[in-house]
């Protein structure tokens, strides 16, 4: 019942009623060909993009079965397109890369690390939000199974990544995994994705108890 009542928090409505469903899309598809005119490595580019294209068919497929609410379709949505700006670069120096260097006094691109953040961020509420209606968990609970999936597909991606490197294209290896000589670079990644979910869930957590003593303070 809990899980029940909570999922209603999700609007159910028909995709040609969404709006700004409608509205999300189109501005995420005039993103992505804007960020697919001549990128950094054609090939690496199509790679990278196997991931957004997986996704959005993944999404689309399953959108009579289950919806999110706007507000997950928009974290989703803000995490599809600095994934697909990091396709254009093939990860590799950007302008965000060039502001971290000068902020951080760094010689590493570290714009693959705000992605891989950005995922724990941003993809956290969207799983939590399914999570909510798939199982009987409780709050509490929802908020660490949320970060041990979102650490567990952290871990999933890295190895796509090795077995796209090896099965795909050996040839450009470094160039998709984008280790920059970093040993330590797979595990940083998946540590910052938990580090976002883990924000993520404690701001989650925090927004609803301010709420709740809020509707007290009313009564």
């Amino acid at each position: 019942m809990r899980a029940m009542e909570e999922s209603r928090d999700i609007e159910k409505r028909s995709f040609t009623s969404n709006r700004l469903l409608q509205a999300m899309i189109l501005a995420y598809a005039g993103i992505w060909i804007w960020m697919a005119v001549s990128p950094y490595s054609r090939f690496d580019w199509v790679l990278e993009n196997l991931l957004i294209w997986a996704a959005l068919i993944g999404l689309v497929s399953t959108y009579r079965l289950f919806s999110f609410s706007n507000l997950s379709y928009a974290f989703i949505g803000i995490f599809l397109v600095l994934h697909t700006v990091g396709a254009h670069y093939s990860y590799n120096e950007n302008v965000v890369d060039v502001w971290m260097k000068l902020l951080f006094h760094t010689e590493r691109d570290s714009y693959d690390r705000l992605v891989h953040f950005s995922f724990g961020l941003l993809m956290a509420y969207p799983i939590r939000e399914a999570m909510s209606v798939w199982t009987n968990l409780s709050r509490r609970w929802l908020y660490v199974i949320t970060c041990v999936i979102v650490l567990a597909l952290g871990a999933f991606y890295e190895l796509i990544e090795m077995w796209v490197a090896l099965l795909v294209a050996p040839e450009i290896g470094t160039l998709f995994l984008g280790t920059q000589g970093d040993p330590w670079d797979t595990h940083h990644d998946m540590e910052m994705a938990l580090y976002g979910s883990i924000i993520a869930m404690g701001l989650m957590a925090l927004w609803r108890k301010m709420t709740i003593q809020n509707k007290k303070n009313k009564m």
